[in-house]
């Protein structure tokens, strides 16, 4: 029989470990903002070449029926952009088709992330322990690279409210966005399109460098 004192000592050292272990979150989104990022940005290059051969100044109903309503992977804010650039190039937006001059239907063919690594090196191993789960074992990478990539594909068929005839066909149209992490024995390196340098260093929780360029004035 193991003594009492061992027993204790077993059990103190377990907690410890799990302690160790520990990831306290605020919030658990589906996604991280990252990835929200990396959708909305590629919605947004997508949509700025939407550019129909349709007369300025038409009342157009954007009709999103054929358009995948899902909200994780920020639908809703590519209509809406869809919508901002009609507007933009001189349109007017109307609620309903009976007041409409011309009806825009969207269509979306991919608004998604895709991803890639990687690892030269040794991978991380998950090692089980008895009494405190799972660890892992320290990650040896001598070249790492972890790429990802947004994607989207829209469609918008523009045609006479009253009559039905085509107008324009605008699309298929791709936005891509990108984020890629690199290092090479510990020195490390990003390539993104998300963000300008100031917003990267404030998602990061760093001093962005117009900040530092002024105090250094």
């Amino acid at each position: 029989m193991p003594s009492k004192a061992l027993v204790t000592g077993t059990l103190v050292c377990a907690c410890l470990t799990v302690a160790g272990c520990t990831t306290v979150r605020e919030t658990q989104p589906t996604q991280t903002a990252r990835e929200q990022l990396m959708l909305s940005t590629a919605a947004d290059l997508a949509s700025a070449q939407i550019k129909p051969n349709v007369p300025q100044g038409n009342s157009v109903y954007v009709d999103s029926s054929e358009f995948t309503d899902d909200a994780e992977y920020k639908t809703k804010y590519a209509v809406a952009q869809i919508q901002s650039q009609l507007l933009a190039d001189g349109y007017k937006l109307v609620g309903s088709a009976d007041k409409a001059d011309t009806i825009a239907e969207v269509s979306n063919g991919a608004l998604s992330v895709d991803q890639a690594d990687t690892l030269f090196g040794i991978p991380s191993i998950p090692i089980p322990i008895p009494l405190t789960g799972t660890v892992k074992t320290p990650e040896l990478a001598l070249y790492k690279k972890a790429r990802r990539t947004g994607v989207a594909k829209f469609g918008v068929a523009f045609y006479n409210a009253k009559t039905g005839d085509m107008q324009d066909i605008v699309g298929p149209v791709y936005g891509f966005s990108h984020y890629d992490r690199s290092s090479i024995i510990g020195i490390s390196w990003k390539h993104q399109n998300l963000l300008t340098p100031d917003q990267e260093a404030r998602m990061a929780g760093e001093t962005p460098p117009s900040s530092q360029a002024s105090h250094s004035d």
